[in-house]
């Protein structure tokens, strides 16, 4: 993947999708926010300052009963701004429960569901609008940046792993249309497409329970097990602030896990669906994750009963040192062009960021996904509060 990746990111610009900036249709934001405070209203000034046309960009802003002024906030900026409707939700939905009522108030063409915890580039609602070129592409998604890059080894690290994951490890998805997950920090969806499918999105589930979370991943694997085509647009950018310790790392990573496990599980099961509705290609795709994150977990286990454990991960240790050098050079090169605001872009700082992800993953593999596994019921928001 990450061989396929670097070469169709560097060499394959001519597959992308061709784009019409000139393609202008009316869009409703649809904003979830949960205790986020003062962020939130820095949310919608970044929206508000978009270069798209402001009398076909309407913000549907939520507030899904925090504890905090953040509805204070979300009124400061229908006070402050033009086509911002702040709305306070009777109880706590989450947020794809709060997005299917923003679609309900909402008439326009195109719908976007971004984050509340995001700052967004001026261009970012128009790369999303311009893709919308080829007749089945139904969602564009757009790229996840880190906007405290610089304040910790840490943070630093997950910046070379969003630019990894965006830049390099979709771009197969990306290459053929059959993006798997388009991230809920920004994508943009057809109503026509959404309205197809709500009916499915309302009835999620997780073995006959409830599903409030993983909403992105979900709504992305419905809309390809029904025949649509996805895609992801790199240059749309928004930017998000991510832990900076350890524990909040941990934190993260086991909700996000959580409802990863459960959709590759769900994915694993619908397998059939995917793959008479769709690209056997994508059906590849809808499974690769849930293999590989499992061969980790086979792999450890054996060479842990075998008695050589210790020696697979010296292996994979070794092995990453010498590939980390390589991967910071291609990063290098292409920071000069993605990466503007995530300052990390040196090759040193490169090259140890990767050598220390490298220690992760045995350690994701062993106890997060496991964890994860045994506390599947455990859902609600999915964010840093």
């Amino acid at each position: 993947m990450y061989t396929s990746g670097l070469f169709i990111n560097l060499y394959c610009k001519r597959f992308d999708v061709k784009r019409d900036y000139s393609y202008k249709p009316t869009a409703s934001v649809i904003l979830s926010c949960f205790n986020e405070g003062h962020t939130v209203y820095e949310t919608i000034k970044s929206l508000r300052m978009s270069d798209y046309p402001q009398d076909k960009l309407q913000i549907l802003a939520f507030d899904d009963c925090s504890k905090d002024d953040s509805f204070e906030w979300i009124k400061k900026a229908a006070q402050d701004f033009p086509n911002v409707v702040a709305t306070l939700n009777e109880r706590n939905k989450g947020k794809a429960h709060t997005f299917l009522d923003g679609l309900d108030l909402s008439t326009a063409e195109v719908v976007v569901g971004v984050d509340s915890d995001c700052i967004f580039d001026e261009h970012a609602i128009s790369e999303l609008m311009a893709c919308f070129t080829e007749p089945n592409i139904c969602a564009v998604g757009g790229r996840v940046g880190i906007s405290n890059a610089d304040e910790t080894w840490l943070t630093r690290c997950q910046a070379v792993y969003y630019a990894l994951s965006f830049l390099v490890l979709k771009s197969p998805e990306k290459l053929f249309r059959k993006v798997q997950c388009l991230s809920g920090p920004l994508v943009a969806i057809k109503r026509e497409c959404f309205d197809a499918v709500r009916e499915q999105v309302e009835k999620r589930n997780f073995l006959g329970i409830r599903v409030t979370n993983g909403e992105d991943r979900a709504l992305t694997q419905i809309l390809l097990r029904n025949g649509y085509s996805t895609y992801l647009n790199t240059d749309a950018v928004c930017w998000t602030a991510v832990p900076s310790n350890i524990s909040g790392y941990l934190s993260q990573q086991l909700r996000w896990r959580r409802s990863a496990v459960g959709q590759w599980l769900d994915a694993l099961a619908r397998f059939p669906i995917m793959f008479k509705n769709n690209t056997f290609l994508c059906a590849f795709f809808s499974l690769m994750p849930i293999f590989v994150m499992f061969s980790w977990n086979v792999l450890f286990i054996t060479s842990g009963l075998m008695g050589h454990l210790l020696i697979v991960l010296i292996k994979i240790l070794l092995f990453h040192m010498l590939l980390s050098p390589i991967l910071a050079l291609a990063f290098f090169y292409m920071s000069k062009h993605h990466l503007k605001r995530e300052r990390v872009a040196s090759i040193g700082v490169l090259t140890w960021s990767l050598i220390i992800m490298s220690l992760w993953f045995p350690f994701s593999a062993l106890f997060v996904t496991l964890f994860a596994l045994s506390t599947l019921d455990d859902g609600g928001w999915v964010t840093r509060a």
